[in-house]
């Protein structure tokens, strides 16, 4: 920066010098008529204030008509000096180099001095807006790289509560995750969630090599490279077709866990709503990439009849259940036969072409059950308007699963548990879910009872009695031992996970437990977890003395009734 600017500054200083060195040569005159000469002080204190048009004034004595003319000559220089100057100085700021090297080293002191957990996600498209939005909401922190600075322009604007640091690079660089923070003891997790599979699979290579313990989410559309991505340890690899498939299946097989499952990783604080189940028979699928072959698997390990309509040829397909056209049109959705069919999944990457064929199939059979896929989150209007039984949202469902293995790893033992259970069971879970947070999804939280956990080790170890019980974790701490609207959903104990725990299960050292409930029962254990005297008032129901002088009376009035009671005994 100095060096692009060395021109300027060196006609600055020459013309001050200059400037300064004719006004002492040149004499003036005082008060008495005898000439003068300003001394060099002086002659830089006038040119100073003259050459920055502050126009000060102070003069020991009118100048002559030489002097006049000198200064006069001194000013034109000067501004002329002082243009070159600040226009060199704005043309440098300017430079996007120079505005990048400005960014990098604000991003790399940001990131430096986080103090609190933090994630650390690659890529900002429609999925990181949805995911940021939701860890923005729960007061998670998080750091973003983004290839392209139009997004990393919109971070800015997205009025997040905490200043967010932020990077246009290339998150495949190892050096950029390492100014990002992946070394940083407050990171928690990295996730890759860019729109290149590359980018996404070198940050989970990166990921492993720099920090192999780190939680690490990255999504992928290609199954070689998501096998590639969980053979060297990645926590969680996202295959967003494998995901649409698999929730399909269970919506036909299972539907009451599908809700259930819906319920556990929607974001907290929205609406919990019910889909319909789709229905079974024969079906039509617009579009067969590697969406409607997600699906198209599913629904015939559930025992349905298949047409498939698309503009390319698919061999595999048997050739009476194909239709090779673009499926918009009724001539093509008939020999589908669609009048027939109970279901139809459009599935086209292009919204425009989705709805088409929505509406015109809608005009063939009125009372079909619609899945749409929606490719471009602005496009929700259209398909709000056009309501269909189910809309599969591409960057929802991606979101959906990072946040279900961020947020807390338990839930995924709990999901994976839920998933073998009877659909009586998740019927009669359900509302109680819709009880505990007032049908809005509730959140999730977990409590370990570990070294970590200073309460814990009091509850376990120090103080052992009465002991622990889950059901004191339903006396709410901060409100008179009011019962809390929470449900300990998942019990671990010794590597066991038992769902629904009994309220009257004893908990030890080392137990974790899963929580699902209200804001305020979260707020409520998270007090309880940093104050031993709350956690003794749940445990015990009395409230302990604060103060150390308290607590020795306390102490010693219970010695007394101890040694009472014993020689009534004796």
């Amino acid at each position: 920066m100095l060096r692009r600017l060395r021109a300027p500054i060196v006609m600055l200083i020459g013309i001050y010098a200059v400037a300064v060195l004719g006004l002492v040569l040149i004499p003036g005159v005082d008060s008495d008529g005898k000439p003068y000469h300003i001394d060099f002080f002086h002659a830089f204190y006038f040119i100073s204030y003259t050459a920055t048009s502050i126009g000060f004034g102070e003069i020991p004595h009118p100048f002559t008509y030489q002097q006049r003319l000198w200064v006069l000559l001194c000013i034109y220089l000067a501004v002329t000096g002082w243009a070159y100057a600040i226009g060199s100085i704005f043309g440098l700021m300017r430079d996007e180099s120079l505005r990048k090297a400005i960014a990098y080293a604000r991003f790399r002191r940001k990131v430096r001095r986080i103090t609190e957990p933090f994630y650390l996600i690659c890529g900002y498209g429609q999925t990181a807006k949805l995911l940021c939005k939701v860890l923005d909401d729960l007061d998670i922190r998080f750091v973003i790289i983004e290839q392209r600075q139009e997004r990393v322009n919109d971070i800015a604007l997205a009025d997040f509560h905490y200043d967010t640091p932020c990077f246009a690079g290339d998150a495949s660089n190892p050096e950029i995750l390492q100014i990002a923070g992946i070394l940083h003891p407050q990171c928690i997790g990295i996730v890759g969630i860019t729109g290149n599979e590359d980018a996404n699979l070198a940050i989970a290579i990166s990921a492993y090599v720099m920090r192999p313990k780190l939680l690490s989410i990255c999504r992928s559309r290609n199954q070689s490279v998501a096998d590639n991505m969980a053979s060297f340890g990645t926590n969680k690899v996202i295959n967003l077709f494998e995901t649409v498939g698999r929730k399909f299946a269970r919506r036909l097989q299972q539907p009451a866990v599908a809700q259930l499952y819906d319920v556990l990783t929607d974001f907290p604080g929205n609406p919990i709503t019910y889909e319909q189940s789709p229905p079974l028979g024969h079906w039509v699928i617009v579009g067969f990439g590697r969406f409607g072959g997600a699906v198209y698997k599913s629904l015939l390990a559930a025992g349905c009849s298949v047409s498939v309509i698309d503009p390319e040829p698919q061999p595999h397909i048997p050739a009476q259940d194909f239709t090779l056209a673009l499926g918009v049109d009724a001539q093509a959705l008939l020999k589908a036969n669609i009048q027939n069919a109970v279901g139809l999944l459009v599935s086209h990457d292009n919204d425009a072409n989705n709805l088409s064929a929505l509406a015109t199939a809608r005009e063939l059979n009125p009372h079909i059950f619609t899945v749409a896929r929606q490719n471009l989150a602005h496009n929700h209007i259209l398909f709000t308007a056009f309501k269909p039984n189910i809309t599969s949202i591409r960057a929802q469902i991606i979101a959906h699963e990072c946040l279900s293995a961020m947020e807390n790893p338990l839930l995924a033992d709990a999901i994976a548990l839920i998933q073998h259970q009877s659909e009586s069971w998740a019927n009669a879970l359900l509302p109680r879910i819709h009880q505990l947070s007032h049908g809005k999804v509730p959140e999730i939280w977990r409590i370990q009872l570990n070294a970590q956990n200073t309460t814990a080790v009091h509850a376990m170890l120090a103080q052992p009695v009465p002991p622990l019980q889950i059901r004191h974790y339903t006396h709410d701490a901060l409100n008179h031992g009011d019962e809390l609207r929470c449900l300990a959903l998942l019990h671990r104990h010794a590597g066991q996970d038992t769902l629904l725990p009994e309220l009257d299960t004893q908990l030890h050292f080392g137990d974790e437990l899963l929580f699902i409930g209200d804001h305020h029962a979260r707020i409520a254990h998270n007090a309880v977890q940093e104050s031993i005297s709350l956690l003794d008032y749940i445990r015990t129901g009395q409230e302990q003395p604060q103060s150390w002088i308290f607590r020795r009376l306390a102490q010693r009035q219970k010695d007394r009734r101890d040694a009472a009671i014993e020689q009534q005994i004796d």
